[in-house]
């Protein structure tokens, strides 16, 4: 799961000139391969902030809404009424992840029953609330474990929870190795990385 956030004063205008709508929150963009290699192309970009590197992401991201715009206007070309109570929840989730949710007391909380929420939920995210929870917590953890200093400890309760050997068995079965293997394998690669680029400038 991917998402950018992005403001300035001709944020409506390019959505509009794109003919995203601007009454939905949530809405189909279809699944290509493409979006994903995008995405990654603007994370390195961020993390390496060589020289033009706002300019070229903001090429990616506009590459990124051609798409979309393409996806909607093609075969896949079809409304999606997004129940309010989902948007809702994604908005909700997005600002809370880290916290405690129970996914049976939120529905309770707007008086829904949870099978319906769940399956309406699932029905047009393609995913569980559960589940969609579980990305925002990995995605964030993975960042914090790239990014800053925070022990693994530290980085379990700012996502969410407030048991590190969970949090490890969680990361573990969901990337293939422990959160502190993997920062291990992050700064690696990142040494690598400024190792080739110091030989590439002392060849210069």
């Amino acid at each position: 799961m991917f998402w950018i956030h992005f403001t300035g004063y001709d944020v409506k205008n390019i959505l509009e000139y794109h003919g995203i709508s601007l009454d939905q929150h949530v809405f189909y963009s279809g699944t290509l391969p493409e979006y994903k290699m995008l995405f990654r192309k603007i994370i390195r970009e961020l993390q390496q902030c060589e020289d033009g590197y706002e300019d070229y992401i903001a090429s990616l991201f506009n590459n990124i809404l051609l798409l979309v715009s393409r996806q909607q206007q093609n075969g896949e070309n079809y409304t999606v009424t997004i129940p309010e109570e989902i948007e809702m929840a994604v908005s909700y989730f997005n600002e809370n992840y880290n916290t405690k949710i129970s996914v049976a007391q939120y529905a309770e909380s707007l008086h829904i029953s949870t099978n319906w929420f769940i399956r309406n939920f699932k029905q047009h995210m393609k995913i569980s609330p559960a589940q969609y929870l579980l990305s925002l917590r990995m995605v964030n953890a993975q960042s914090l474990l790239e990014n800053t200093d925070y022990s693994v400890g530290e980085v379990a309760e700012i996502v969410g929870y407030d048991n590190q050997l969970y949090f490890s068995r969680v990361f573990k079965k969901e990337y293939g190795v422990s959160p502190a293997q993997y920062r291990k394998q992050r700064h690696e690669f990142e040494d690598e990385r400024q190792f080739i680029k110091r030989s590439k400038t002392y060849e210069t």
